[in-house]
């Protein structure tokens, strides 16, 4: 009854108070039973508060599990589920993009950044071009920080040599 709960207006929150009190390990078959579904959820009012909690939740493993199900979400997998561009122009599934932009660690992170970057020049409206170019930046900055051990991601290079071809 999981996917009936993560959509409903008070069921999410069911789900999200589940997730806060449980350790990782005990809410795996709840983190679980959305496989598969994750960006189908995104898209939708409720049960997207419900998959940022999943993201937040999940150890590294599960989260990247998800991350990648999110951000792989295309054509190619099954007509059925959304492609990371509906998620990105859904007014629910920006915030969940959003959120795995921020949550993201190391080459997840960069993956995630690459994934947006493809994306980007396939959106029509100028001003959401622009916003997700702007969100996009921004968390980039935090890919290369000073803090970590490498001085640059070849992702962020890539996506630098990228913007200067167009």
């Amino acid at each position: 009854h999981s996917m009936e709960l993560a959509q409903n207006p008070y069921g999410n929150y069911a789900i999200q108070v589940a997730l806060e009190t449980f350790s990782t390990e005990e809410c795996r078959p709840l983190l679980g039973s959305f496989k598969g579904k994750y960006a189908q959820l995104s898209m939708l009012k409720f049960s997207s508060n419900a998959v940022e909690k999943c993201i937040e939740k999940a150890d590294l493993q599960l989260r990247n599990e998800i991350i990648t199900e999110i951000i792989s979400s295309d054509k190619f997998l099954s007509t059925l589920r959304p492609s990371l561009i509906v998620l990105m122009k859904n007014s629910y599934g920006n915030y969940v993009i959003q959120k795995v932009l921020s949550i993201a660690e190391g080459e997840m992170k960069v993956s995630v950044g690459v994934a947006i970057q493809d994306s980007i020049c396939h959106l029509t409206d100028k001003k959401l071009k622009a916003k997700w170019a702007q969100i996009l930046n921004l968390s980039l900055i935090h890919i290369s920080e000073p803090t970590r051990r490498t001085p640059i991601s070849y992702a962020v290079f890539c996506l630098k040599k990228k913007k200067k071809k167009k």
